[in-house]
């Protein structure tokens, strides 16, 4: 019995090889030993577009010429090289090859164009060899596995594109931001350039920490180093001047209350001594919510425009001051002249009165009487006419002064008993009980003429109460005092008491005697013995002193 029926597992029907080879899904070639070829699959005529009559017999190196002659020359050398150098067992991959193959082919008997042929889309392929059997032996044939891969090197060169685009797209985008930089770098470099050159500062404050961030001007503008570190609280309770601190505050505060920009000149000083002014302006900038974010603006050096302004401002009010002076020399010299001409025409009148009394009557009791009235206003016209002079001579610069060691407590004692009978029938206590003895370097006639028209001059303007008189030697110096407890004077007066031609009372008090020159020839007399005086008063109604200083002889 066949053993084919005795055994079970036996395939019941002999393997069909051929049908195998000719259903796999891949292409392939089988070789004789002399390359040619002997067989070729249904999936290689298919992927070739060939018949198995073309290509019986052939030369594997006759076989599918497409493409121009590199690229049939690169697989030639490498089917020589792999088919000669194939051992049992072993098996060879091909580098990636590329045909071009033509849409309709022409030429017969394996002539697939050559050359000539037309090119169509390229397809890449890969050919692996294998040696079946022994090389020269009767199975030594091989086996040749064509492989077409042009869709993954389709996928993959556009991979490749889409990379090396993405690639240029970047590096586009990186030469772009870098001459984008470049720009803004130049930009900002023009832009600090401009701010050096009109010294223009640039600052910005974060409201949350307080710091400034600032330009080398804007540091330099404040008189601080390129490496200081400014806050809003350094600034403001450091750098800006004292008497400037809350015109700034108040000015950033209305101006970012109100969502305005504000601007605000101020004073710095810089570590030289010198002090600047600087113009600062800014903004606020707000979030959508209305929270302040920060602050940002410039500062300007404006010293030397601020100087000029300021000297304007000084010689405007120096002139205005001259002008309200001149207004009042003139208010002055008309009050001045009608003083003037009735101070001498009461006097004369008097004189002239009593003249004509006693050359028309010849009683003797006129007679007394007369001449005391005619030696009195005789007496007060030529303190008129001195004080003239003496003015006169102040204002030419042609009174001088005999200086000589005089004691000026003796000397005021001696103006207080001459002045003591006119004082008491006033009605005045006049008291010099503090008198003390004290030597100074003086003109003894013009210290009597201060000493007079001070005592004179209390009595004329204290209608009743005292006169009190002292001199005091005090270290180097030695002190007149002449107080009354009469009319007082007012700020105003104090500041004007010493002026030419003025004269001051209390609105109701009466016209008073007199042209205006006393005071203001003491105080001439006393500087030009090198002292001060001095005048002083608690208010209207409430007495007022005058202290003459002097050197003390030693």
């Amino acid at each position: 019995m066949d053993s084919r029926h005795q055994n079970p597992s036996f395939p019941s029907h002999r393997f069909d090889a051929a049908s195998a080879f000719e259903s796999l899904p891949d292409a392939y070639l089988i070789l004789n030993h002399r390359y040619e070829i002997v067989l070729a699959n249904a999936r290689y005529l298919a992927l070739m577009g060939r018949s198995l009559s073309d290509l019986l017999g052939q030369s594997i190196f006759d076989v599918n010429q497409f493409g121009p002659v590199e690229q049939r020359e690169a697989r030639r050398a490498w089917l020589g090289s792999a088919l000669r150098e194939l051992s049992a067992g072993e098996a060879k991959w091909s580098p990636l090859f590329r045909y071009e193959m033509p849409e309709s082919r022409r030429g017969d008997n394996g002539n697939d164009g050559g050359s000539d042929a037309p090119h169509g889309v390229p397809r890449y392929w890969k050919i692996k060899a294998s040696l079946l059997g022994a090389r020269n032996g009767p199975g030594g044939q091989i086996a040749l596995r064509v492989s077409e891969v042009t869709e993954g090197v389709s996928d993959y060169e556009r991979d490749q594109r889409e990379r090396a685009k993405l690639r240029s797209q970047a590096q586009l985008r990186l030469l772009l931001a870098d001459e984008a930089k470049a720009q803004l770098r130049e930009h900002q470099e023009r832009f600090h350039l401009a701010l050096a050159f009109s010294q223009l500062g640039a600052w910005e404050l974060d409201p949350a920490t307080g710091l400034i961030e600032c330009t080398d001007q804007c540091k330099s503008n404040l008189g601080l180093g390129a490496t200081s570190v400014l806050t809003e609280q350094r600034l403001l309770e450091e750098i800006v001047h004292p008497d400037d601190r809350d015109r700034v505050r108040e000015a950033m505060h209305q101006g970012l209350a109100s969502h305005e920009h504000f601007d605000v000149d101020y004073r710095v000083g810089w570590a030289s001594g010198a002090i600047r002014w600087i113009l600062v302006r800014g903004v606020g900038r707000f979030s959508p919510d209305n929270t302040l974010s920060s602050v940002i603006g410039f500062t300007l050096d404006i010293t030397a425009r601020k100087e000029v302004e300021l000297e304007q401002r000084e010689i405007a009010a120096s002139e205005k001051r001259a002008r309200e002076h001149s207004e009042r020399l003139a208010m002055a010299m008309d009050h001045f002249v009608t003083t003037v001409s009735h101070e001498l025409r009461s006097p004369l009148s008097a004189i002239l009165s009593w003249t004509d009394l006693l050359q028309r009557a010849a009683d003797p009791s006129h007679v007394t009487r007369a001449t005391d009235v005619i030696r009195r206003n005789a007496r007060q016209l030529s303190h008129m006419v001195d004080d003239l002079l003496d003015s006169g001579a102040i204002v030419t610069g042609k009174l001088s002064v005999n200086l000589q060691p005089v004691d000026l407590g003796a000397l005021t004692g001696i103006i207080a008993e001459d002045m003591r009978m006119h004082a008491e029938a006033k009605g005045l206590q006049l008291i010099a009980d503090d008198l003390t003895s004290a030597m100074v370097l003086a003109d003894e006639s013009r210290m009597k003429q201060v000493v007079w028209n001070l005592v004179s001059n209390a009595v004329k303007f204290c209608p009743k109460g005292s006169v009190t008189l002292s001199v005091r030697a005090e270290g180097e110096c030695v002190e007149l005092a002449v107080r009354d407890t009469g009319l007082g004077l007012d700020g105003e007066s104090l500041e004007r008491i010493f002026e030419r031609f003025q004269q001051f009372s209390p609105e109701g008090s009466g016209r008073v005697a007199g042209l205006g020159l006393g005071l203001w020839l003491v105080k001439n007399l006393v500087d030009l013995h090198g002292g001060t005086i001095v005048a002083e008063s608690p208010g209207l109604g409430q007495g007022a002193t005058f202290r003459v200083r002097l050197p003390v002889y030693r």
